[in-house]
């Protein structure tokens, strides 16, 4: 499984002098990984201020029962933003094994699509209409 949301020092799976084939490759999912982590600390950190703004809301609504459910509504909406944040690994790793392709290794998947050069075969896609696979 993919090394996602671990954000690395440069190595030298990153080096320019592994760029080939299979190492840039192998460079392109560590980076994929790295975005995905990034943007999975900033949803949790947008969701650390937005729960405190919904809180300090709440507190000083004092009796106005609009202000405080506007407050509620805010928390309540900033929590499922989080759920649905994280949820989406497991969203995207559920659809990804339904329709058979390895969407949460792109690695994996780029790979096989480029094993044996530009003729095509080595690949899990279904083949184009109108097109001859074989030889």
């Amino acid at each position: 499984m993919a090394n996602i949301g671990k954000i690395e020092t440069i190595t030298d799976s990153r080096a320019p002098e592994t760029l080939t084939k299979e190492g840039f490759i192998a460079s392109l999912e560590l980076y994929i990984g790295d975005i995905i982590g990034a943007i999975t600390v900033l949803a949790g950190l947008f969701f650390i201020v937005y729960a405190f703004l919904a809180a300090f809301q709440w507190v000083t609504a004092g009796d106005d029962s609009g202000k405080v459910e506007k407050a509620k509504n805010r928390f309540v909406w900033g929590t499922l933003g989080l759920i649905l944040i994280v949820a989406s690994y497991a969203i995207i790793g559920l659809i990804g094994s339904l329709i058979g392709i390895s969407i949460l290794e792109p690695g994996t998947m780029l790979n096989n699509i480029i094993r044996d050069g530009s003729n095509g075969s080595g690949t899990n896609l279904p083949p184009v209409p109108g097109t001859n696979p074989l030889p």
